[in-house]
């Protein structure tokens, strides 16, 4: 891809790559069917412009809820945040990114934002093993101890108002909220408005997903992190997971007490279930992952390091090996990490099995399922086999609120054009899941009742609708109900024809504005046509 400048790729990331939570290095969050690239900064420019009425401008706007399980099965709630109010927020982000950019030069963070040539600007790709390891070494030479700690529901606990906290320290920010009642407001006031009006006006907790949260984060931890780098610690930051390294006992008792009293300042806390003193040396690994590594077999067959694929009973000793440690390991990673060295090294003969093993595990745990796509794929499988224990896992996971437990099967039995089970459906219309209603519509199985759950909300107060606001907002495009807010934003999304789950191949007016901007043979002075302007031409 190439990039106009880093401001634009900044812009398009924000909107187009990591709106909806994106962020992982190559399994995604929710289905691939799931996309914003049809959401441009010159959507956002029109969004902007649409008046609010005093009622929004008081009481802000609220999400979609997604609940992603981990691989403890415990849900992590993402958000997907109402597109009027993610203007608003990419909007301030972007003016004021001169502000913010310090965040890219932090030395301690390890993942940051960046210009990625996938457009995105978050990746959580957690560095190449090999470097991590090089790391570790480096870092813990001469030292005697490492300590580990990290935030207690850093994304859930964060303060808006300590913003200006972390930008101009506590005491001016006080002085300045005097001079903000009398009209006076600041860039980390409006960042501060912004993060609010996408929660209902809340003050406590912004959404796990975009990149709009990790920038904040890392804005808001940044000065976390200068006041322990002038205490001269030794550390690195993994989002909100800290590792430092010390000399002495006494050196990381500080180091703890230190970042605990720093992140009060913020409100908030460390998680003393996570945080402990380990004495060096130690292994690089834990020991499932040591265990794990010895039971897979090498697939390189000479020294130019030719690889070769796993058959079958090499793949099923070492799952097997992975469900047993499962079992006695507290981590709870163990098998999602199996499957993922694996996955993408599969013998063909042995497609079949691993995907029976694998669907298997995935009805216990919902983490493995976006990992079936990459199975399905190959040509060696009949999709159409697993058709039962697809709709399995689904009413299992509605009866449990599993968001992606219900939005990956679905979205495979979309993709594949199987039918869905009476059992699944009920369950997932019982559940109100919107994600997963909406992947259920996408099938075309008795669509009728869900346009009547979808008129129902029509009663309901505007943050009801906002919870479900992608759901009708693509029932609105495809017109088969009307809007359910008088706000002008569903209207000027569908007219520029913004598509939350588009074909693969369809591209709207704003998406080859973007191609216009970034043609390498056109001058300069022929990229300056606006947008609207642009569109009329098209036509």
């Amino acid at each position: 891809m190439l990039f106009l400048n880093e401001n634009r790729h900044l812009y398009e990331g924000l909107t187009r790559h990591n709106y909806f939570p994106n962020q992982k290095d190559s399994i995604g969050e929710i289905p691939p069917c799931f996309s914003t690239r049809q959401f441009t900064p010159e959507i956002v420019e029109l969004l902007i412009g649409i008046d609010e009425s005093k009622d929004r401008k008081k009481l802000g706007y609220d999400q979609v809820e997604y609940l992603a399980t981990r691989h403890d099965n415990v849900p992590r709630s993402l958000g997907l945040i109402h597109p009027k109010a993610y203007a608003y927020l990419a909007k301030t982000i972007y003016d004021n990114w001169d502000k913010l950019k310090q965040v890219t030069d932090n030395g301690n963070s390890m993942i940051k934002p960046d210009m990625h040539t996938d457009g995105r600007i978050m990746i959580m790709n957690y560095e190449d093993i090999t470097d991590k390891t090089r790391q570790a070494l480096n870092d813990g030479f001469g030292k005697r101890f490492r300590v580990h700690s990290d935030i207690s529901s850093c994304f859930h606990s964060i303060y808006t108002h300590s913003i200006p906290w972390a930008t101009i320290g506590f005491d001016k920010a006080k002085s300045k909220f005097s001079e903000n009642k009398r009209g006076k407001t600041t860039w980390f006031d409006d960042l501060d408005k912004s993060l609010r009006r996408t929660k209902r006006n809340e003050t406590q907790g912004i959404a796990i997903g975009p990149a709009t949260s990790s920038i904040v984060v890392e804005h808001i931890l940044g000065a976390v992190d200068k006041v322990l780098t002038g205490k001269g610690f030794k550390f690195r930051r993994y989002i909100d997971d800290y590792a430092c390294y010390c000399e002495t006992y006494e050196s990381a008792q500080q180091f703890i007490q230190v970042l605990s009293k720093e992140l009060r300042v913020y409100k908030l806390n460390i998680n003393l279930h996570k945080t402990k003193i380990i004495d060096l040396p130690e292994t690089l690994n834990d020991d499932w992952v040591s265990v794990l590594a010895g039971a897979l077999p090498t697939n390189y067959i000479d020294e130019k390091y030719t690889r070769r694929k796993l058959i079958e009973s090499e793949i099923i000793h070492y799952l097997d090996t992975a469900v047993r440690l499962n079992k006695s390991t507290p981590d709870g990673s163990v098998i999602k990490y199996a499957v993922s060295s694996v996955v993408y090294q599969i013998n063909d003969s042995a497609i079949e099995s691993v995907l029976d093993y694998v669907i298997n595990l995935s009805w216990h745990y919902p983490v493995l399922l976006p990992y079936l796509d990459i199975l399905f794929s190959s040509e060696y499988i009949e999709p159409e086999k697993y058709t039962q224990q697809l709709n399995s896992i689904i009413a299992e996971n509605a009866r449990n609120g599993r968001s992606d437990g219900m939005a990956w099967p679905l979205y495979f039995l979309k993709k594949y054009s199987l039918p869905v089970s009476n059992k699944a459906f009920a369950e997932t219309l019982r559940a109100k899941d919107c994600l997963s209603l909406l992947c259920l519509y996408a099938t075309g199985t008795m669509v009728e009742h869900i346009v009547d759950f979808a008129y129902d909300l029509f009663c309901k107060t505007d943050y009801e609708k906002d919870q479900y606001w992608l759901l009708l907002y693509q029932l609105f495009r495809d017109g088969v109900i009307k809007s359910p807010y008088d706000d002008g934003v569903f209207e000027m999304l569908n007219e520029y024809g913004v598509n939350f789950m588009p074909a693969h191949d369809e591209y709207n007016s704003a998406e080859k504005y973007c191609n216009y901007l970034y043609n390498p043979f056109a001058k300069p002075e022929e990229k300056s046509t606006p947008f609207k302007d642009w569109v009329k031409e098209l036509q």
